[in-house]
């Protein structure tokens, strides 16, 4: 799914089926957790370099830290990176902490954090949580859309459809942000890893070089849906 697309910048992630336990054995839940988060990005200026990266959860280890968490290529060079690792590829820097990785380009910061699936009965052993945050004029000036990406181009608050946990039982998680997000779920999947183009897609964008007329109009149009 795609979770983040703006100009020249875009972030899908993968999410695998899982069975854990929630309050204190009680409850037996089935649903899924982000383990893949891909990041692609333009860079270079007119160089129209590419950036492809990936945060895989399944290089976790028990202690959630990893040698080879993130692997990618920068201008077609593959690398990796683990634990204390470091990156910079034109104006995108990648830094990774124990279970942790930033990534900064421009105004938008994404933030990866690994962690346990805790009182797992099948399934990933390892999922990641995301973080997308900007500075100065970022969302206005590239409206990003995307599951997450849209909320930073209205001002509106947003309020979607949402799982109600049962106390005990066993409870099958659905709700997919139905009612938050312009679409439904299915228009927002990808291709492949480092895909770009789907419905709603901020990839080609002008961003930066669109007047402030197109801009207000297009904030307005996200806004109303």
């Amino acid at each position: 799914y795609n979770f983040f697309s703006a100009p020249g910048l875009a972030v899908n992630v993968k999410t695998e089926d899982a069975t854990f336990m929630l309050h204190n054995g009680k409850l037996t839940v089935d649903g899924s957790f982000i383990t893949e988060a891909h990041l692609v990005a333009r860079v270079g200026g007119a160089k129209r370099k590419w950036a492809n990266l990936s945060f895989w959860a399944s290089e976790l280890n028990r202690e959630n830290w990893g040698w080879r968490v993130v692997n990618g290529s920068c201008g077609g060079h593959a690398f990796n990176l683990g634990k204390g690792g470091s990156r910079q590829c034109e104006e995108l820097r990648m830094e990774v902490d124990m279970a942790s990785a930033t990534f900064s380009l421009r105004n938008w910061t994404l933030l990866v954090r690994g962690n346990n699936v805790f009182d797992r009965l099948s399934g990933p052993e390892h999922r990641l949580d995301l973080t997308f945050s900007s500075r100065g004029d970022a969302a206005g000036r590239d409206l990003p859309h995307g599951i997450i990406g849209q909320s930073f181009s209205s001002t509106a608050p947003r309020y979607g459809m949402t799982d109600e946990y049962p106390d005990e039982g066993r409870f099958k998680t659905s709700a997919m942000a139905e009612g938050a997000i312009e679409g439904e779920a299915a228009m927002y999947e990808m291709a492949w890893p480092h895909a770009t183009d789907f419905t709603f897609s901020r990839f080609e964008a002008l961003g930066r070089a669109e007047t402030a007329t197109e801009l207000a109009a297009a904030r307005d149009a996200t806004s109303a849906n």
